[in-house]
């Protein structure tokens, strides 16, 4: 046999520890930017982004289209900003709540983990509705502001600008097209975190962590 059956029973699978893993890493990184929202929105700082040209212009334009995004959101929609920070905040909380009971031996940690599968689900389509509703209906005016900014990085980095026109597919392609294959992708995530946890292997885990508990 591959593994012992006292292994099976008391040892925590090694695809629960990679996805355990990878629910920290996500939830933490919700934390991190719903928190650095909501504190745009109560401050009404604007971020500040320096690039010097070390990065290349694919990568600069997404970075600072989301910078521009983040501001103008942060002054304009507000209320929206907050909603959907606050959902980031939410779902990473849920998962490191999971985390946390899976890690600690928790016998809540599977039904955690589930919860987690489905609050991301939730929060996926939102996200898709706040692509859609807010952000999308955003590019004609955004798109300006984007390029002027662009145009002064361009100038700092000694390369030519982008023309308008460039620019407003290249704000739609990052600004809205790529999120919504990256939500995409966070849905087939949750799925798999509710597949992995309402199967077999994992049931009979958490089974013989009750049963450990009355020996």
């Amino acid at each position: 046999m591959p593994e012992s059956e006292e292994n099976q029973g008391r040892g925590r699978p090694r695809w629960m520890t990679l996805l355990t893993v990878l629910m920290l890493l996500v939830g933490g990184r919700f934390l991190m930017t719903s928190a650095s929202d909501l504190y745009r929105v109560a401050t009404g700082k604007a971020e500040v982004l320096s690039l010097d040209g070390t990065l290349d212009a694919q990568q600069e334009m997404l970075l600072r289209g989301q910078v521009v995004l983040g501001n103008a959101l942060a002054r304009h929609r507000p209320v929206s900003l907050s909603v959907h920070a606050v959902t980031r905040l939410g779902l990473g909380l849920v998962y490191l709540f999971a985390v946390a009971a899976i890690f600690s031996g928790d016998k809540r940690g599977r039904r955690a983990a589930l919860l987690a599968g489905f609050a991301g689900i939730v929060a996926s389509v939102g996200n898709v509705l706040f692509l859609e509703v807010v952000v999308r209906r955003m590019l004609p005016w955004l798109a300006p502001m984007l390029a002027h900014a662009l145009a002064q990085d361009a100038v700092r980095a000694g390369r030519s600008a982008l023309a308008p026109d460039a620019v407003a597919e290249q704000a739609r392609l990052f600004l809205v097209d790529v999120p919504m294959v990256v939500t995409s992708m966070g849905v087939l995530w949750s799925l798999l975190l509710i597949a992995y946890f309402r199967g077999r292997r994992v049931r009979l885990f958490y089974n013989q962590l009750r049963q450990a508990d009355h020996v």
